[in-house]
């Protein structure tokens, strides 16, 4: 991989303009729009992307993606060769493999234990790792068979990652966690108690949690997290209207999981993500020293 030229320059200018268009829609008045954290996710992928910029940092990513699934036979990434990289230059071990999407076709129990191993993956990256492969779209997934003639997926392009720290890890873990077991009342007091902007009233903060739970009992039939990206509109609606700050990291893991899933589910349709998510939030709520009632 090697960087174009002049490529930090027009990078900046698009952030500068994405910057400018999020201060513009959060000062619209009475929309609310500042409790998206519009400004907020674009400085964060601005972060991101700069530091994506240098490729010796993606290499240290794929030293980190090595590392975290190490034990696991099903999982790989390309290694790195140091001695052959710079920023501008990254020179990877070659991975061989079919793109994901060639298997739509392949038999039910294929597709349905490639959906699986897709979707533990990324859950571990989120609950587990706290290392996020930012840019798990089909394209950077190959598919293969490891020396054991199981299914292998081969992880590209790992540039764009997601790290949110302990405290950040740990709150998602809370969130979704409480979704998970479909603790609405749960969900919504914790995403107002950890909002970094929450000017709402006593009548607003009762308001916006029932909303959150009525969300997640609205439908008896799915879980929230099966579903995950069909209520983010709900949820953005419910923070601008009753003044709570939705937190970037939360929209980022919320989004992470949705992408997948809807990649397992174009692979295998009855894909149940709750079944594998909950041993992965109980090990993460362990893993923080998290207590549930």
């Amino acid at each position: 991989k090697i960087q174009h030229p002049n490529i930090m320059r027009m990078v900046c200018v698009d952030f500068f303009i994405l910057g400018g268009i999020a201060n513009f829609l959060e000062g619209l008045p009475f929309l609310n729009l500042d409790y998206l954290s519009i400004r907020d996710t674009v400085d964060q992928f601005c972060n991101i992307m700069l530091h994506q910029l240098d490729l010796s940092l993606e290499a240290d990513n794929l030293d980190r993606f090595n590392k975290d699934f190490a034990n696991d036979d099903q999982v790989q990434f390309p290694r790195p060769i140091h001695e052959l990289s710079t920023p501008k230059l990254l020179t990877e071990t070659f991975c061989s493999g079919s793109p994901i999407l060639d298997y739509l076709t392949a038999d039910e129990a294929t597709r349905k234990d490639l959906a699986y191993l897709g979707l533990t993956t990324t859950l571990k990256m989120i609950f587990l790792n706290d290392f996020i492969h930012g840019d798990l779209h089909p394209g950077n997934i190959l598919v293969s068979r490891n020396a054991r003639g199981k299914l292998l997926l081969t992880l590209l392009d790992c540039g764009l990652v997601i790290e949110f720290g302990p405290k950040q890890h740990e709150t998602v873990i809370k969130i979704l966690g409480s979704f998970a077991r479909r603790q609405g009342y749960q969900a919504g007091k914790l995403m107002v108690d950890t909002s970094s902007k929450c000017q709402a009233g006593e009548l607003d903060v009762k308001m916006f949690i029932h909303g959150i739970q009525q969300i997640v009992e609205d439908d008896a039939r799915v879980n929230f997290v099966e579903h995950i990206g069909d209520y983010i509109a709900d949820i953005c609606y419910l923070a601008c209207r009753h003044k709570v700050k939705l937190e970037a990291a939360f929209i980022n893991a919320a989004l992470a999981v949705e992408i997948m899933e809807g990649i397992a589910s174009s692979l295998y349709s009855n894909t149940q993500v709750i079944s594998t998510a909950l041993p992965m939030v109980a090990k993460a709520e362990f893993m923080h020293k998290l207590q549930w009632r």
